[in-house]
């Protein structure tokens, strides 16, 4: 670029008080003043740094406070519903086949009867007695329907047997038999005990011929000694004791028909949907339990257990049980921070397993993620389901209101359930089972 003619220094001495143009810097190159910078570096910090600094902030507002969701749903599934309406409806029952529980009785009577044969005496003329000593078996107890009362049921009894008969020099042996029809009540004892025992005896009948030539009628003395027996000596029959560790009771109601004795239960698991049918097994036991019970007691044993490794709880959300498969709705809680939670659907078999007693058992298969909160880690489902016993809770449920699964005693009769199958219906879970009725002869 050209200069001027006319140009002249800036200053006498003919010296610029511009820098020379090997010196020259463009605008945007050159050191601003001091505070100029300081209000730029404040701007850029303003602009580009705190909104930086503000995104974990926001993404924390925004993240749900999982800790806190994770107490609500403990406080909900470890409530325990006190209330007991009216007109409430079971969530769970136990069922005894009418055939099973009068072959229970047959051995408890027959029991009685064998303890306490004695001599009966009759009075004869000339200051004469006769000693008759009967034998009778019960052959055969049916069970009925009586208007007595909800937890009542009629019985009728078949006898046959002999006596043995003494009178001064004379003796010999005579045929008996006997029926009785009585009315049976069961009860409820401790709140968990489940007995039943006659109430009152409708009608007896002993029928015996003559004592050989002696013209004597036994059959009014046979009478009362079997009466007595009946009424007073036959012990109560505990049919069922339930574990209200494993199976917690609010309520019992028993009923009765020509065909089951049902022990219908209300759990304290609240807000329980009901049994859609009861149980009428065609033979032995039968157990039922809805699948909101099911859920309801094990998500109270998931969380008493708290956490398991990894600071990890495990929470059975549902359960769908349908035939030998079960479906499991399984939450797996991070306590740690603000926590995060990761679900999965859990699918097993329901099966019957014996080591050295049989019992109910669940076994996981599979497992897939369904669900998250944000910032989840992986975590194995199915061990966390095994560390936490969940499937273990619902099993000593269903096994501990098995009727007579402790082998209990009742005046040398030893009563034992033996579960042969287990499986979903009617959107509650199943355990069947046979009843073995043992008074030490066999």
């Amino acid at each position: 670029m050209g200069l001027s003619g006319s140009w002249k220094p800036d200053r006498p001495g003919g010296r610029s008080t511009h820098a020379p143009v090997s010196d020259y810097q463009p605008a945007m190159l050159r050191r601003p003043p001091l505070v100029p910078l300081l209000v730029v570096r404040l701007l850029v910090v303003r602009l580009l740094v705190v909104p930086l600094l503000a995104v974990p902030l926001l993404v924390a507002g925004c993240t749900p406070d999982v800790t806190g969701m994770y107490g609500v749903e403990r406080e909900t599934a470890l409530a325990v519903a006190r209330d007991v309406p009216s007109n409430w409806k079971p969530d769970a029952a136990v069922a005894i086949a009418a055939p099973d529980l009068a072959e229970a009785m047959r051995i408890v009577i027959r029991t009685a009867i064998m303890a306490d044969r004695p001599a009966i005496k009759i009075p004869l003329p000339l200051g004469i007695e006769a000693s008759v000593k009967p034998d009778l078996e019960v052959k055969r107890v049916r069970i009925g329907v009586t208007a007595d009362c909800a937890a009542c049921f009629a019985v009728q009894i078949t006898l046959d047997g002999h006596a043995r008969w003494e009178a001064g020099p004379a003796s010999g042996t005579v045929p008996i038999s006997a029926s009785a029809s009585a009315v049976v009540a069961a009860s409820i004892k401790g709140g968990t005990e489940i007995e039943i025992r006659p109430r009152r005896i409708e009608s007896l009948t002993v029928d015996v011929p003559s004592l050989g030539n002696l013209r004597i009628n036994a059959s009014g003395p046979l009478q009362e000694w079997l009466r007595g027996i009946i009424a007073g000596k036959v012990p109560p029959i505990r049919v069922a004791t339930l574990d209200t560790a494993a199976l917690p009771v609010r309520d019992l109601r028993l009923t009765t028909t020509a065909e089951t004795f049902v022990i219908q239960i209300l759990t304290d698991v609240p807000g329980g949907a009901p049994l859609r049918a009861l149980p009428a097994p065609g033979s032995g036991v039968e157990v039922a339990l809805s699948e909101g019970a099911v859920a309801g007691i094990a998500r109270r044993a998931a969380f008493k257990a708290g956490t398991l490794s990894m600071d990890v709880a495990a929470d059975p959300r549902s359960i769908d049980v349908d035939g030998s498969q079960f479906t499991l709705d399984l939450r797996l809680w991070r306590l740690v921070g603000r926590g995060w939670y990761r679900d999965y659907e859990v699918t097993g078999d329901i099966g019957v397993k014996n080591n050295g007693r049989s019992r109910i058992s669940f076994v996981a298969r599979a497992a897939r993620e369904t669900g998250s909160s944000p910032g989840a880690l992986l975590v194995d489902p199915l061990a966390a389901l095994f560390q936490s016993k969940i499937l273990d809770a619902i099993v000593n449920a269903m096994d501990q209101s098995m009727p007579a699964q402790t082998q209990q005693k009742v005046a040398g009769v030893t009563l034992r359930a033996t579960t042969t199958d287990a499986r979903g219906l009617d959107d509650a879970l199943h355990l069947y089972g046979t009843l073995q009725v043992d008074d030490g002869t066999r």
